[in-house]
């Protein structure tokens, strides 16, 4: 004979529990769904909407006949031709890490924006100024990322020599080389976003490092840290340019920290920055 309670837990079990699974899948699905959409809006707003209606390009050196192109753009007169410092364990050779770069951003954007990632060499005549461009290398490596640089003035970081032939950047007013610090080899790298002056929705971004290492170390921590970069920089839905220099052990680019950035707070609409307005140099940070 059935009991009372025997017969309330089948009638939960055949008729409540089924909507309720029912439910709960369609909860879950949600709760998955939201976070995908807001990722897809903030990587839009990080890249800006012309993400949505055009292409987006990573450029890298056609590496057919690589040497230094614009070693005139000296920090000041080397007194003397010495040879630069050779550092042990960047001897790699140019371009090789350009694969796993381009594989780490197409995955990237195939995620959030459901498009892939376009790979062009830096001297294809199909490259507009007005498209979305990623930019892998050193201006002297890279004639897009030496264009990108031009375009902008040098406002928030420059590329270039010291007096003793050293690579490095200038940020903030300093100077930035890779150095040796008890027996290991430290590169320097930057992850640069410009407003694109002629469709201010395709910017530039710049990933570049003194060394191979520090090239690849630029590229993965954009991949990994654009939602913080947006927080930090796109603030009130204005989309800022921004430079952040990065420090890395080389062969040990995934352990990439941050040393400083700078941004320019208020929007730019020219290619000359608007008089009294200056970069803002935000606190250094470490990771």
């Amino acid at each position: 004979m059935l009991t009372l309670n025997t017969t309330l837990a089948n009638f939960i079990k055949t008729q409540a529990m089924p909507p309720f699974g029912v439910l709960w899948d369609l909860a879950k699905q949600v709760s998955k769904l939201i976070p995908e959409t807001w990722d897809r809006f903030s990587f839009r707003r990080f890249w800006g909407e012309g993400i949505l209606s055009t292409d987006a390009y990573f450029v890298m050196d056609s590496y057919e006949n690589v040497r230094l192109r614009n070693n005139f753009r000296n920090a000041e007169p080397s007194p003397a031709s010495e040879e630069p410092e050779a550092f042990i364990g960047t001897e790699i050779v140019r371009g090789c890490f350009c694969p796993q770069a381009a594989a780490m951003l197409t995955a990237l954007f195939l995620r959030h924006s459901g498009k892939v990632l376009r790979i062009a060499t830096d001297t294809e005549p199909s490259l507009k100024r007005d498209s979305i461009l990623i930019c892998y290398g050193t201006p002297d490596m890279n004639f897009k990322t030496f264009d990108i640089e031009a375009w902008s003035g040098s406002s928030l970081c420059q590329f270039l020599f010291t007096a003793s032939g050293q690579r490095a950047f200038r940020l903030a007013g300093q100077l930035h080389s890779t150095e040796i610090r008890g027996g290991v080899v430290y590169d320097k790298a930057i992850v640069l976003r410009l407003t694109n002056r002629q469709e201010s929705n395709h910017p530039h971004v710049v990933c570049a490092g003194l060394t191979e290492w520090g090239s690849l170390a630029a590229v993965h921590y954009l991949t990994k840290n654009w939602k913080e970069l947006r927080k930090r920089f796109d603030s009130f839905g204005q989309r800022r340019d921004f430079c952040v220099l990065l420090e890395v052990q080389c062969a040990q680019f995934e352990n990439v920290r941050e040393l400083t950035s700078v941004v320019w707070w208020e929007p730019r609409v020219s290619a000359e920055p608007h008089p009294g307005v200056k970069p803002c140099l935000i606190p250094m940070r470490h990771f």
